[in-house]
């Protein structure tokens, strides 16, 4: 498939970020986000190379380039909570530990699955051909995100069996994440399909 104008710059994009922080984890010895990187290499080839079946509208291909930022940035800027993803943004509710709201990680993890929510919503609207039907539709595209998720978690938690220091987190933090994950999804598809109403 050839790509837009538009297209070939945001997979340049990725391919900067994705060279220049797995440099950057390889020279810091931080082989759980070298990991990272190369699972958003995967995802940046899975999206590129399908979008001749896919059709993703570039809105969507600039979510997951946002997305891989904020991942990468996530571990290797520091804040005076840890690294990125550890910063406490908003004072929410603090239950002591890793069980507090809002940090870094739960924003991404909800921008993350907004985005995914919002892939599953096309593909059922405009691949499969669903054109009404929108409280089923809606339903369906925001369970197969959060399901979707479950592969997020999965390569946290083979991070923390296999590496000896990981940022990742106990279960009140996976469940955090699960939770966020499902909310991201379901505002950005809720939000799609009031938008299209209009």
């Amino acid at each position: 498939m050839t790509l837009t104008k538009t297209q070939k710059i945001l997979l340049s994009i990725n391919i900067a970020v994705i060279i220049g922080f797995s440099w950057y984890y390889l020279q810091a010895l931080n082989y759980e986000f070298f990991a990272y990187a190369i699972t958003i290499a995967v995802v940046t080839v899975a999206l590129f190379s399908t979008l001749k079946w896919t059709r993703f509208p570039n809105g969507i291909i600039v979510g997951v380039t946002i997305w891989g930022l904020m991942h990468m940035l996530g571990g290797s800027i520091m804040t005076a909570d840890g690294v990125l993803y550890a910063w406490r943004i908003l004072p929410i509710f603090d239950g002591g530990g890793e069980f507090y709201i809002l940090k870094f990680d739960q924003v991404v993890h909800a921008f993350l699955y907004g985005v995914v929510g919002l892939m599953f919503l096309h593909t059922l609207q405009n691949i499969i051909g669903i054109k009404d039907r929108r409280t089923l539709v809606a339903f369906i595209a925001i369970f197969a995100a959060a399901g979707f998720s479950i592969i997020n978690e999965i390569v946290e938690f083979l991070a923390v069996v296999n590496l000896p220091e990981t940022g990742v987190g106990g279960y009140h933090n996976t469940v955090l994440d699960m939770i966020f994950n499902l909310a991201g999804a379901a505002i950005a598809i809720i939000s799609s399909l009031c938008w299209q109403k209009k």
